[in-house]
């Protein structure tokens, strides 16, 4: 089972394969959470959820707006209802990693009350799901899902399927870079980042198109994506603590957390603007009409080898 467009498969049935088998994928990790953990298996079954997204974003225009706003809230609702769990396990991740950043600078022990609490926050959010029977829930939701998907009407085949619906998403995303230079606020790199991950998505789906041109920009819209995940996460964190004074009150810890955040927040955003200029280079249309460009080559390379 593969995330890409297959030779001779037609936009609306590719489609549809590959949403069924990512909610196929999501279904058997939320199936074996003793295999695969609870963490990780929540963890995977919410990435297959956002793939899924942005299977569905790539023919929004051509299932009709009723249709994409459905489906598209179908998924992002059932993906939120896991997202608490993952939430407070990234959050002691995130001071683990800042800790382990900055571990020549500041002693270690200067945050473990701070870790302490965060471990009490998440030990609470995984009792909760288990107790109100949430994996099961989404599981089950899940599966009526999955048997809707061929039921979907794409109205388009070839180039037209999806070209209209991947300018939209690169142009946030074009959009979202000059935002985030002129106003790099945490809610507008977190927003830059959802387009880029759906960028690099709906690149994968296309990537048989010009196999090795495209994987160079999966890999680096990954690259921009784990820099803005990293930012995003450490706002989060800086958020999170500062918001509840009552938990953690200790002006020195506070203050260290915020320097130490601020500096790494400084350098994501840094390179991360340095490598979305590179990937954002061109305007919408003319990215759209070379990947187009690419598409048909493709097609003549098929006919001339069948």
């Amino acid at each position: 089972m593969t995330y890409r467009l297959k030779k001779q498969e037609s936009i609306p049935i590719g489609i549809k394969r590959i949403a069924t088998e990512q909610v196929a994928k999501a279904i058997n990790e939320l199936s074996n959470t003793d295999d695969f953990g609870v963490d990780e298996a929540v963890h995977q079954a919410r990435k297959r959820l956002k793939k899924t997204r942005a299977v569905v974003r790539l023919v929004r225009d051509r299932l009709g707006k009723k249709a994409y706003q459905q489906e598209n809230a179908r998924f992002r609702d059932l993906g939120r209802k896991l997202a608490y769990l993952r939430d407070a396990k990234v959050q002691i991740q995130t001071l683990d990693n800042l800790i382990n950043q900055y571990s020549g600078t500041v002693d270690p022990e200067t945050f473990t009350d701070l870790r302490r609490e965060l471990q009490i926050d998440y030990r609470r959010e995984y009792q909760r799901i288990l107790d109100e029977g949430v994996i099961v829930s989404v599981k089950n939701k899940l599966k009526d899902t999955k048997n809707k998907i061929d039921d979907w009407k794409i109205d388009s085949n070839g180039w037209l399927s999806v070209d209209r619906s991947l300018k939209k998403v690169y142009r946030r995303g074009y959009k979202g870079l000059h935002t985030a230079i002129s106003e790099p606020t945490a809610e507008n790199l977190h927003d830059w980042r959802k387009r880029v991950k759906y960028l690099r998505y709906q690149l994968c789906i296309l990537r048989p198109v010009w196999a090795e041109m495209i994987k160079a920009w999966v890999d680096r819209t990954h690259d921009l994506s784990d820099l803005l995940g990293e930012e995003h996460d450490l706002a989060v964190l800086q958020e999170y603590v500062w918001s509840q004074p009552e938990r953690f009150d200790r002006d020195d810890v506070l203050e260290t957390l915020t320097a130490l955040c601020d500096r790494r927040r400084q350098e994501l955003q840094s390179a991360a603007i340095l490598l979305g200029k590179r990937i954002y280079v061109e305007k919408p249309k003319h990215f759209v009409h070379r990947l187009g460009s690419y598409w048909e080559t493709w097609q003549s390379e098929i006919q001339q080898t069948t």
